[in-house]
């Protein structure tokens, strides 16, 4: 089943990627083109399994650990503000469906980081609010409403039910892919390396291979919707990521850095 769950994690990037960026916000959702039509067909069987196990899994150690209060920042620590966050004033201007849920997913991380720093919230907060209200999807008030209430398992299941209901399970993978890449670009960019430290080796490799599974099940999805080579391309650094423990995963996130920051960028874009 874990094989299997981030198979489903790279036919969420694809979903997320295939044109979303293309799709107005007043577009109907329900429209699909035949490869993506057949996409689905392959590939439904799984996924209601696959986002229960993705569910189960939980948050990444250290994104577990900050909302469960186990991390917190020294006092020094805190001195060096966390610069490389999202700008929340900075969604305003989207225009995609598929920007805002992805934004939705930076924020939420974000949010996380900036109150870790004891920084204000209020404008992710607001900004989160304003993204539901446009996005007008009944599904995604779940990290409005629910988030500081509802397990991690809990809420995420139910964003993916509501989703399923819906008709909308391809914004349920393109905000997973979002969170994915914005939790390694956050590790990539704490300067104290406090974050890093919540992993442990096994917790570390299966990064790795989430990313190795990541970009073949990509490969596999491409000749359905030939869009996908230009995904492929953008995360093809992702190649790179083979650590088998921390220290190679906190060398090799170093050493991916200016990767990271570009992947992250395309989310919006």
């Amino acid at each position: 089943m874990k094989k299997l769950f981030f198979v489903s994690l790279a036919a969420l990037a694809m979903l997320a990627s295939c044109g979303g960026n293309k799709q107005k916000a007043t577009a109907v959702v329900e429209e699909k083109s035949f490869e993506q039509e057949q996409i689905e067909a392959n590939i439904k069987l799984q996924v209601d399994s696959l986002a229960a196990e993705y569910a189960k899994m939980g948050n990444t150690p250290f994104m577990k650990s900050l909302r469960e209060g186990t991390l917190e920042l020294t006092e020094e620590e805190k001195q060096v503000k966390p610069e490389f966050l999202i700008d929340p004033a900075s969604t305003d201007t989207l225009v995609t469906l598929s920007q805002k849920y992805r934004a939705m997913a930076l924020l939420y991380i974000d949010k996380v980081i900036a109150q870790a720093y004891g920084q204000p919230i209020d404008e992710y907060e607001a900004a989160m609010k304003k993204l539901v209200a446009d996005i007008d999807d009944s599904a995604f008030k779940v990290f409005v409403e629910d988030a500081d209430t509802l397990g991690h398992e809990n809420l995420i299941q139910k964003f993916y039910d509501a989703e399923n209901e819906n008709g909308r399970i391809n914004f349920f993978w393109e905000t997973t892919a979002a969170f994915v890449i914005e939790e390694l670009y956050v590790l990539s960019e704490d300067p104290n390396n406090k974050f890093i430290e919540c992993f442990n080796d096994e917790s570390a490799s299966n990064v790795t291979y989430r990313i190795v599974l990541f970009l073949d099940a990509l490969n596999r999805l491409k000749e359905y919707n030939p869009e996908l080579n230009e995904l492929n391309d953008a995360i093809k650094p992702l190649e790179r990521l083979n650590a088998i423990d921390v220290a190679q995963l906190k060398e090799q996130l170093a050493d991916m850095h200016e990767d990271l920051i570009s992947i992250r960028e395309n989310l919006l874009k």
